[in-house]
């Protein structure tokens, strides 16, 4: 058997290394829904499994301990990530660093915050960090630790056909954290590797019958049921993001000019859509910097730039939380 020559081998050798540790920056988003409707806090209505009519004022929970799975098995860790997503910024993309990962094929993570960190004191984390300090507080001081999952609303208990009695769910003690595993495919594109969520609350709501104890703050029968359905039932599914036909086509209508840009830049688009179209521009982390809602399905927007620094971006439109074009950016001043 022939042998690589030394230099040769040590060359092959040096590339697979490089190719293994290629980083890609994690994005985390979210649609939350109401079965078929997109969540609106304060607005959208809809009915429990026991017909009970409700609408949502508050929604927000912890994730933690995350994971990305891999095809054949593998996991990489996201060491130290922390999220609380809230269904008040229903657009948010939640940037979790940049990890050695190229593609995905599932998420593992807890819903909560972890034992370990659950009663730390939260004074301790930057103010911007998940597990600070928050108004209206998730926090339920170091014994009872944060509340894993907030869920507030009105519920119509005298049948007149309108929300009126106000119900809280505040999951909160280390035996209600749940494990759970989604399955979806992603690739990173443009060195990001960007995952979503389809939220649906109505599942959070199974075998609950919202018709008395309406204040549950604990880990009370009513929230191990709750936490219960936030694992097994389909509230939280992962979609398939890899770059789909559709989304290359669409893209192919979508154009910024001037590209590079160095003050602004028009974007003219035309895309299939029913409804209204969000316009989210991202920098290289995968970080918002630039969010237009409630676009036409066709037309021209402008971004301002100047205040931006070189380098280079995505811009992506987006309705009811599903991607449908995106194009690169080049800002160069």
């Amino acid at each position: 058997m022939k042998r690589l020559p030394v230099t040769l081998f040590f060359l092959a050798a040096f590339c697979v290394a490089s190719f293994a540790q290629t980083n890609n920056q994690v994005v985390f988003t979210f649609t939350h829904k109401v079965g078929d409707d997109t969540l609106s806090l304060g607005k959208t209505f809809f009915y429990t499994w026991n017909s009970k009519l409700v609408k949502l004022t508050r929604a927000e929970f912890y994730l933690s301990k995350i994971e990305i799975l891999q095809a054949g098995g593998d996991k990489v860790p996201l060491s130290d990530q922390y999220l609380l997503v809230n269904a008040l910024n229903p657009n948010a993309e939640y940037a979790l660093g940049e990890w050695p990962v190229a593609a995905a094929t599932g998420v593992k993570m807890g819903l909560g915050v972890d034992a370990e960190h659950n009663h730390l004191d939260p004074a301790q984390y930057p103010a911007d960090h998940p597990l600070a300090p928050k108004n209206p507080s998730m926090h339920w001081g170091w014994a009872a630790g944060y509340t894993f999952l907030a869920i507030e609303g009105e519920v119509d208990h005298n049948g007149d056909g309108t929300p009126e009695t106000i119900f809280q769910y505040h999951n909160i003690d280390d035996l209600l954290y749940k494990v759970i595993e989604r399955n979806g495919e992603a690739t990173a594109e443009n060195g990001v590797l960007r995952l979503h969520f389809d939220l649906d609350y109505v599942k959070l709501f199974e075998e609950i019958p919202l018709d008395a104890n309406f204040i549950n703050h604990g880990n009370n029968p009513a929230n191990q049921q709750m936490m219960t359905n936030a694992a097994n039932e389909p509230f939280i599914t992962l979609k398939n993001v890899s770059a789909v036909p559709e989304v290359l086509e669409n893209s192919l209508a979508v154009s910024a000019a001037p590209n590079p840009a160095a003050d602004e830049t028009l974007i003219r688009y035309d895309i299939p859509a029913v409804s209204s179209l969000d316009l989210v521009l991202t920098n290289g982390l995968g970080q918002s910097v630039r969010t237009v809602n409630g676009l036409p399905n066709t037309g021209s927007t402008r971004l301002v730039t100047a205040d931006l620094p070189a380098g280079i971006y995505q811009y992506a439109f987006y309705e009811n939380g599903q991607l449908m074009a995106r194009k690169q950016l080049i800002v160069q001043h």
